[in-house]
């Protein structure tokens, strides 16, 4: 499945609000002497009346034969300076998933590799390799795989004009996934012969993939001739963006084993040059 074709759906959101970051340390407060000696604050008396907190219980001691608990996975996007949560779960092919959108001011390759390291360090499955992070609409791309759980999170990466990146952050339960449904799309042709067709719907965009036995020329020589008769024309400098009016389509592939991964984005709203 290719669950984070949702996840670049949310490029399309409105532009993001601040983030919230944790903030440092008020340089006017200064430590306590007992704090520069390195011993804890003394204790305050409970207030009167008042009854005593239980103790806390003692954690049990782990046995030897017992592999340690997996720690959980919780994101951590580096120099944040902007946040969006999308609206509740979104549903893509039957799979629950909860989107998210952060904005870093750290570049690409160092974000890529913190990522890598965090899935590493929660002991979760990583799909690809760093040295893999080609997608058919040319954004890097990761997805690591709770297996205990069956939970996959999936980030995108979007470098900005501003030398900022865009994260799009998704998190599916892929252990309630429900097929099921038509694998025609009403916005876009498919070759004959489509297999493993995902598709998803958000904010005025349309994402799809699905593979064929086909050439990456017989792919784009289908559709030259099918967008051009629905009065799409193929952008000279861009070759595989077709644009009628406002609406605009964008063709990718990518093989895959002994198949062909073709990639299908649709865009409202955009004008043509």
């Amino acid at each position: 499945m290719r669950l984070w074709l949702m996840c670049v759906a949310l490029a399309t959101a409105p532009s993001v609000g601040q983030a919230e970051t944790s903030k440092p340390a008020d340089p006017k407060v200064r430590p306590s002497a007992d704090a520069k000696a390195g011993k804890a604050p003394p204790k305050k008396a409970p207030a009167a009346g008042a009854k005593p907190a239980p103790a806390q219980a003692q954690a049990p001691e782990q046995d030897a034969g017992t592999p340690p608990a997996r720690p959980s996975f919780r994101w951590d996007i580096p120099a944040v300076t902007a946040w969006v949560e999308s609206p509740g779960l979104q549903v893509t092919d039957g799979v629950p998933m909860h989107l998210q959108l952060a904005r870093s001011s750290w570049q690409m390759d160092p974000l890529i590799q913190h990522m890598v390291d965090r899935f590493r360090a929660a002991g979760l499955f990583i799909s690809s390799s760093p040295e893999a992070l080609n997608s058919p609409i040319a954004e890097p791309m990761l997805t690591a795989l709770d297996t205990e759980t069956l939970t996959a999170y999936t980030v995108i990466f979007q470098k900005n004009q501003d030398n900022t990146v865009t994260l799009i952050l998704g998190t599916s339960d892929v252990s309630k996934y429900t097929p099921g449904g038509s694998i025609q799309l009403d916005w876009a042709p498919m070759m004959a012969g489509a297999e493993q067709v995902t598709r998803s719907n958000l904010e005025g965009s349309q994402m799809a993939m699905y593979a064929v036995k086909a050439t990456s020329a017989e792919v784009r020589e289908f559709y030259q001739v099918e967008l051009t008769r629905a009065g799409f024309a193929e952008d000279p400098e861009q070759p595989g963006v077709f644009q009628r009016g406002t609406e605009q389509l964008t063709i990718r592939t990518q093989p895959e084993g002994d198949m062909l991964m073709v990639g299908l984005y649709r865009k409202l709203g955009v004008q043509p040059k």
